[in-house]
């Protein structure tokens, strides 16, 4: 449950974060080019780069979540992990705007 739980908000920081309004009969504009593809190791271990995560979280503990997802061990963590790495890239790359994991 608790993992349900944890991806559940994950997915809805990243629609919150990336979700508009299009007129009817748009179709969709191209999605921009994805900058950032850092590894979930790379979150775990530079949280300084997480300074406006909290900007994007409802109640501001999202990033909780997402830390305990990136550090979770056992069946299906890694699937888990990559999710939330998934979240704050698609996250840093509104946010930032050019690629800050060059390791």
């Amino acid at each position: 449950m608790r993992t349900k739980i944890g991806l559940i908000a994950i997915v809805a920081f990243v629609v919150s974060f990336s979700a508009y309004a299009l007129p009817p009969g748009e179709p969709p504009p191209e999605p921009p080019p994805k900058i950032n593809d850092c590894s979930p190791g790379f979150w775990k271990n530079h949280q300084d780069w997480w300074v406006g995560v909290g900007l994007f979280c409802a109640d501001g503990g999202c990033a909780s979540i997402v830390l305990t997802e990136l550090q979770s061990k056992g069946k299906d963590s890694g699937d888990r992990r990559h999710v939330a790495a998934d979240a704050l890239n698609t996250w840093a790359d509104g946010y930032y705007k050019y690629l800050i994991c060059t390791d």
